[in-house]
């Protein structure tokens, strides 16, 4: 899994952050799905642009942020791909962007 991973301190109580980040991942567009087991918030079909996934956990005292993109179509997405590189820039910038606004909300 090429996936960004970018570990963020709390400092709310995680129920504050949690919802949060939601907040801002719904006013993006994105949904919450269940992907190979895990539950991610999800961003497009991958028809005319990549699919943009972003994942949050919390351990202890910090909110673990995974971002990644796609390309492809459904089922037949394509392997994941971390938020750096050139393919598929357009959507990894808008992955981070997401990534930056929950960033700098807690």
């Amino acid at each position: 899994m090429a996936r960004t991973i970018i570990n963020l301190p709390l400092r709310n109580s995680v129920d504050e952050s949690y919802n949060t980040a939601v907040n801002i991942l719904q006013a993006n567009g994105f949904k919450e799905v269940s992907y190979n087991g895990e539950t991610v918030w999800k961003k497009g079909t991958g028809l005319l642009t990549a699919m943009q996934y972003i994942k949050i956990e919390f351990t202890d005292s910090t909110l673990v942020v995974s971002g990644w993109v796609q390309a492809g179509v459904g089922s037949v997405g394509g392997n994941e791909m971390a938020l750096n590189g050139i393919v598929a820039a357009v959507p990894k910038k808008s992955v981070m962007k997401v990534i930056e606004q929950i960033k700098a909300s807690l």
